[in-house]
């Protein structure tokens, strides 16, 4: 395909396509279960259920478990979940390779930088933060602060207006069909899709206008390294 070269803006999704977060995901997911004498489940495991919050987290581990809470139950038991989270989301999670470098290329190369996730925004902040790139972003949009969660556009569509951009001139880098359709219906001019994140279903057939097998193809798509001289 031809690079996009008229980008202006580039905003990607956190769990799976910038950062492995699986292990403390399921660190604080087994510690919520623990306090209902329910066992663990393995990172493995996790991984499988990850996509959608730590809401829809929480259900899937204890569907696994044949387990089903009313709805005033499971909003007590996802404040547990959230606040283990929050209290330690960066243990065990890192960067995927090239991660940091292509968002130091894209910096010096104008194009701006933004951030669209279904996880908590203070949670999400705060794992930029611990792992060194939190300042990358001009925009940081997560879930609890008023806008609905991905696949609904509107997150997408005002971290897109935040950083100056017009959906014509902005891609959107995700790992799943959830960001897809989020940047499909905000009118994004592209997407892209890697392929080492948590998809269940193989992100070459969801119909992306790239897939990449690292973060690093990103910038010959871009036409960055002329750009950026």
């Amino acid at each position: 395909m031809e690079p996009f070269e008229d980008c202006r803006a580039v905003v990607f999704d956190l769990d799976g396509t910038l950062a492995d977060t699986v292990g403390d995901l399921a660190t604080a997911l087994n510690r919520t279960l623990a306090e209902l004498d329910l066992p663990p489940h393995s990172e493995d495991a996790v991984r499988g259920m990850v996509g959608g919050g730590l809401a829809k987290l929480l259900t899937r581990g204890l569907a696994a478990h044949n387990v089903l809470l009313d709805g005033a139950e499971h909003e007590a038991m996802l404040a547990r979940f959230v606040a283990h989270y929050a209290g330690n989301p960066a243990e065990r999670s890192t960067l995927y390779p090239g991660a940091r470098q292509t968002l130091n290329v894209l910096r010096e190369a104008g194009i701006a930088c933004g951030l669209c996730t279904n996880k908590h925004e203070p949670i999400a902040r705060d794992l930029l933060d611990a792992l060194g790139i939190g300042s990358a972003f001009g925009a940081v949009q997560g879930s609890e602060t008023g806008f609905p969660r991905k696949p609904d556009p509107a997150c997408l569509i005002h971290v897109v207006k935040t950083l100056g951009a017009s959906p014509e001139t902005a891609l959107m880098v995700g790992d799943n069909a959830t960001d897809l359709k989020t940047a499909r219906a905000a009118g994004l001019k592209g997407v892209v899709l890697v392929t080492y994140g948590y998809s269940v279903t193989p992100v070459t057939e969801l119909g992306a206008d790239l897939v990449i097998n690292h973060l690093h193809d990103l910038v010959p798509a871009l036409a960055l390294p002329e750009r950026a001289q």
